[in-house]
C-alpha cells in the first residue's frame, strides 16, 4: 500500500551532488534528473523487491495530511503530484531530488512542492515525512485520483504484477 518504490539493504550513496547518478550494488541507474530519467530509473527499481511503507491518513476541515516512515538506506521515487502542497520532515534526514536539484532535508524542514513534481529520495536516516494537501475530500480513492498521476511505467508494472496498489502519492 505505498506510493513508492524502494531499494533497501546495502545501498551506496544514491545520488551525489556532482554526478546525480543513482546506484546500488549490482545496479547502476545512471543520471536521474529529468522526468524521462526518473521514469527510466523507476522501471529498473520496480524490478527489485519492494518495501511496504504504510501510510497514516488524517483529515481536518479542508486539509488532508499523509504521513509515512521510510527506512534508512531506501531510494524512494514518488508519484507526480497534481497540486502544490506542503512537505514536513518530522524526523530523520534524506537527500531529495526535485525541481532539477538535490537538497538535503532534515527533521524540522518544511517546504512546498509544486504541481507536476516528482521527488526522488535517498533516505540517509530513517525518516518520517508528512505532506499536507488542500482538499475537502475524505475518500482515499478519490483523493488518489485527484492528487497524483501514476507514471506509465508504474501502471504497466501494476498491470503485469497484478498488484494495482493504493499509493496516495
Amino acid at each position: 500500500m505505498r506510493l513508492v518504490r524502494s531499494i533497501a539493504a546495502g545501498l551506496r550513496r544514491a545520488f551525489g551532488r556532482r554526478s546525480r547518478d543513482l546506484s546500488a550494488p549490482g545496479l547502476h541507474l545512471g543520471p536521474v534528473k529529468t522526468p524521462a530519467e526518473i521514469e527510466r530509473a523507476e522501471g529498473r527499481i520496480l524490478q527489485l523487491p519492494q518495501v511496504d511503507l504504510p501510510l497514516i491518513h488524517r483529515f481536518a476541515p479542508g486539509v488532508y495530511l499523509r504521513t509515512v516512515v521510510m527506512p534508512a538506506g531506501s531510494v524512494i521515487i514518488g508519484h507526480e503530484h497534481t497540486t502544490e502542497h506542503f512537505n514536513i520532515v518530522l524526523s530523520g534526514r534524506a537527500e531529495v531530488l526535485f525541481d532539477g536539484r538535490v537538497e538535503t532535508v532534515k527533521a524540522g524542514d518544511i517546504f512546498t512542492s509544486g504541481a507536476g513534481v516528482r521527488k526522488v529520495l535517498h533516505v540517509l536516516e530513517t525518516c518520517t515525512w508528512a505532506t499536507i494537501h488542500p482538499t475537502e475530500e475524505t475518500d482515499l480513492e478519490k483523493i488518489e485520483s485527484k492528487l497524483i498521476r501514476k507514471s506509465d511505467t508504474w501502471q504497466a508494472h501494476a498491470r503485469l504484477s497484478g498488484k494495482e496498489q493504493q499509493c496516495l502519492g
